[in-house]
């Protein structure tokens, strides 16, 4: 906080002395919105301003005396009737007027006028409020794009006078038949008034026309460049936005840091239990966390409120409210997001939990939480605690494993694949094959395959069939001799690695006597794994050939019925 107040007494003198640095008075006024009534520049020109005012005189003069002939017509009118439908279009004239005028003083005064036109009507209420909190921000959006929609107001504005013009000449055109034609002075006479009003309207017409391509060219020629106008921007925020968002992001962050370096100091000082935190000790520190984004927004709030700049501080509650709206509708995945922060939700600490298909330990639960694969190259991972919403942990078995394989394990998957694991990540497993070769599976995909893990021992059974003329030999002495001859040649082979071996007579075939070896190996022989199936038949055909016993072949009996 003492560094807020450095600040501060060091930039406040600065907004006092810069230029433009003065709070933005926004005023209401009351008036018409119309698309007449678009803020008028005066022309530099002394010529095409008299033109101009001498137009809309002309203007305003006409329309006085269509409201005079209106009001006349009202007083001699019996019917009530009659002048309730004549008050619509004594409104409609006395608005123009007004409009006019205002046009005609903007440019005859050179200045906005506005203020004076009424005192703004204050509705104590919620919109009101809202509106209030809005409009240094809606302010700031309409001064960005003012000149753009003043130009496309004066574009639609001539655009309807060219049309209104076009629609009295059409009028009139239509009228001058009647007018030539040998009609009763009656008729003539409401013709020629007729007329005169439509002459009226297409005069008015064509001096708005002269107004708005004057006001238009004016425009142009008061343009300045697109570079020129994103400098000025520029230049305007870092002498007065910008400062002001430095000084508020610098109260933010010193109240933010305080406060948890205040935290971290009393988590070092005290001393930890050795079961985990309590429950009190993770209470105390959701509401220290809680009243730490509290007092950090109130600190940015403080200090646009002292710079004056309405705009961020108004921006900022928006975005607050906004923040807090959200809350709302979130509010049940909020409460089981803090039910796990106090360690009572349905994931916590010190337990086994499947995220994305992968067993991982809850190492740590606070607003994020630390997941842990000791088996897994950089198997770390810290997430937001509201990802965990919805998942189920439980207390891992005693001797439950957190991944199938290890580093340097030989491994056999169920798609045929037989290698070392070279490196197994939360991502990718590599698998190195003898010879060198390399295959990369998605560790989800090489979970699927159920990889067998062959450092840790196995078994091998391989199958050798004989004839049936050894049948009596077959039981007693056959497999004896088998494992005798086969254990000498794997122990020249696999050495110590081979544990067991073993033969059995496992079947009596159609066509010859089938006997099975089993052989048990340590993990030392798992590199051998692919080659010990070729190393048994070998040392038993070479048996054969050495007891002169006959290997049978299938064959194929044909019968044949007369």
């Amino acid at each position: 906080m003492k560094l807020f107040y450095l600040l501060c007494l060091i930039y406040l003198p600065l907004f006092a002395q810069m230029p433009g640095a003065d709070p933005v008075e926004v005023t209401e006024s009351e008036g018409d919105n119309s698309l007449e009534d678009f803020p008028t520049f005066p022309p530099k020109n002394l010529r095409d301003e008299i033109t101009s005012l001498e137009a809309l005189n002309d203007s305003i003069h006409r329309r006085e005396q269509e409201k005079e002939a209106i009001y006349r017509r009202m007083q001699e009118a019996v019917d009530p009737a009659q002048r309730e439908q004549l008050l619509p279009e004594l409104n409609r004239l006395n608005h123009e007027i007004e409009s006019l005028q205002r046009r005609f003083q903007s440019i005859a005064l050179k200045t906005d006028i506005s203020i004076f036109e009424g005192e703004p009507k204050k509705e104590f209420d919620l919109q009101s409020e809202l509106e209030q909190l809005l409009q240094p921000i809606l302010a700031e959006i309409k001064k960005a794009t003012q000149d753009s929609r003043e130009r496309e107001e004066l574009n639609q504005q001539r655009d309807l006078n060219y049309a209104r013009r076009q629609t009295a000449g059409a009028a009139l055109e239509g009228l001058q038949p009647l007018m030539e034609a040998n009609i009763n002075q009656d008729l003539t006479h409401r013709l020629e008034d007729l007329r005169e009003l439509w002459e009226n309207r297409r005069r008015d017409a064509e001096n708005q026309i002269t107004v708005l391509n004057h006001q238009l060219r004016q425009r142009e020629a008061d343009e300045t460049s697109l570079i020129e106008k994103t400098r000025g921007i520029a230049s305007g925020f870092v002498r007065s936005r910008g400062l002001n968002l430095t000084v508020g992001v610098l109260a933010f962050l010193a109240v933010f840091l305080s406060m948890r370096g205040v935290q971290w100091s009393w988590m070092k000082l005290r001393p930890q239990p050795k079961k985990g935190r309590s429950f009190s000790s993770r209470l105390l520190t959701l509401v220290w966390m809680i009243f730490t984004v509290v007092f950090s927004f109130a600190a940015l709030l403080a200090a646009f409120n002292m710079v004056g700049d309405w705009f961020l501080l108004s921006l900022t509650l928006v975005f607050l409210v906004g923040v807090g709206w959200a809350a709302m509708k979130t509010l049940p995945a909020f409460i089981e997001q803090f039910r796990m922060m106090l360690n009572m939700g349905a994931v916590r600490e010190n337990e086994r939990v499947v995220y994305e298909g992968i067993p991982w330990k809850v190492n740590a639960i606070s607003f994020r939480t630390e997941l842990v694969n000791p088996l897994l190259n950089g198997g770390v991972l810290t997430l937001p605690t509201r990802m965990l919403v919805g998942l189920l942990s439980r207390i891992p078995g005693s001797n439950e494993e957190w991944f199938p394989s290890t580093i340097d394990d030989w491994v056999l998957l169920n798609d045929g694949t037989f290698g070392k694991v070279d490196t197994q990540t939360p991502s990718f497993v590599h698998i190195v094959s003898p010879g060198g070769s390399h295959k990369v599976y998605p560790t989800l995909q090489y979970l699927d395959l159920s990889p067998t893990v062959l450092t840790t021992g196995f078994r091998k059974e391989i199958d050798f069939r004989i004839d049936y003329k050894y049948q009596s030999m077959a039981v007693t002495e056959i497999p004896g001799i088998m494992r005798e001859h086969v254990e000498s040649a794997l122990t020249d082979k696999l050495g110590e690695s081979l544990s067991h071996l073993d033969v059995l007579l496992s079947e009596a075939a159609d066509s010859a006597l089938s006997f099975s070896v089993i052989v048990d190996c340590s993990g030392q022989a798992a590199v051998h794994w692919p080659f010990i199936s070729s190393w048994v038949q070998a040392a038993l055909v070479d048996l054969c050939n050495q007891q002169s016993w006959e290997i049978p072949f299938p064959q194929l009996q044909v019968h044949t019925q007369n």
